[in-house]
């Protein structure tokens, strides 16, 4: 019986040890699935999707899609105007807040003006878009983005690209002759298309159909958004809370408005180009 168990006991410890060595080279053979980082710059596939549908007949106004970063570093903190830290994500819903309340007194004050102005945040997350609709595309309404602004939250990867071609649609869709796509982010691009692929394609477009873009660098360099430049993008880099504001003021009244061409600041303009994060 003692012999008997004793064989039991070493085929057991036999079966264990091939079963050690069968994990130990599958493990170290294997690959996890990788998660979808950035696409190659596809020009066909990006016209492809950025065909709106249901296109408005061709009127005069303007529409502004304004794309807030809700990623997980939007979490972090930078200096508020009170010089008190305050976490990124708090501060650009201030800021925003600020630009309805502009383009309200705005439409206000010129009701012969068509403006249409619609938030979307953009960040991965399970079972959901990457770019998300917050207000639609209409007369500017602060309680509307209040509301909907107070209930998001910092998480998730960075799609830019794709954020910029769900807006561009929504763009398009509406006919309007000047259409103006504002980007507020805090990271680089590393989920889906590139955004200087994304903003090349859409200055390919006919003119009467192009978008300007406006890219805000918050708290990083705006380097890291050349080939948006390059692509006739405007981008600019604030590094807190007061930076931000008067970036967003600028935007708004030195072009949005007065519909001046986004590819470049006057000379002299206070807002540096390419401001580094310190």
């Amino acid at each position: 019986m003692n012999k008997l168990k004793l064989k039991l006991i070493a085929m057991a410890l036999a079966l264990v040890a091939v079963f050690v060595v069968y994990v130990v080279q599958s493990c170290g053979t294997s690959q996890s699935p990788q998660p979808e980082f950035n696409k190659p710059g596809n020009a066909e596939a990006i016209q492809k999707l950025l065909r709106a549908d249901n296109v408005a007949a061709p009127q005069e106004g303007i529409a502004v899609a304004i794309l807030l970063d809700t990623t997980g570093s939007m979490r972090d903190e930078v200096q508020g105007a009170d010089r008190q830290p305050k976490p990124k994500l708090e501060v650009a819903k201030m800021a925003l807040l600020k630009l309805l309340t502009q383009l309200g007194a705005f439409g206000q004050k010129n009701p012969d003006k068509k403006i249409l102005a619609g938030i979307y945040e953009f960040s991965t997350r399970p079972n959901l878009p990457s770019c998300r609709q917050l207000v639609p595309l209409g007369p500017p309404d602060f309680t509307a983005a209040h509301r909907a602004l107070t209930a998001v939250l910092a998480d998730g990867a960075t799609p830019i690209g794709d954020a910029m071609i769900a807006a561009k649609r929504d763009l398009d869709a509406t006919g309007f002759s000047h259409r103006h796509m504002l980007v507020i982010t805090d990271g680089e691009n590393n989920r889906g298309y590139m955004p200087g692929d994304v903003a090349q394609v859409i200055a390919r477009e006919p003119e009467g159909e192009r978008a300007a873009i406006y890219f805000i660098a918050f708290d990083l360099g705006a380097e890291v958004f050349e080939p948006v430049k390059e692509a006739g993008g405007l981008v600019l880099a604030a590094q807190g809370e007061q930076q931000l504001t008067d970036t967003l003021d600028y935007i708004l009244t030195g072009k949005i408005l007065v519909e001046q061409p986004s590819s470049s600041a006057p000379s002299g303009h206070p807002i540096p180009l390419e401001t580094k994060k310190k």
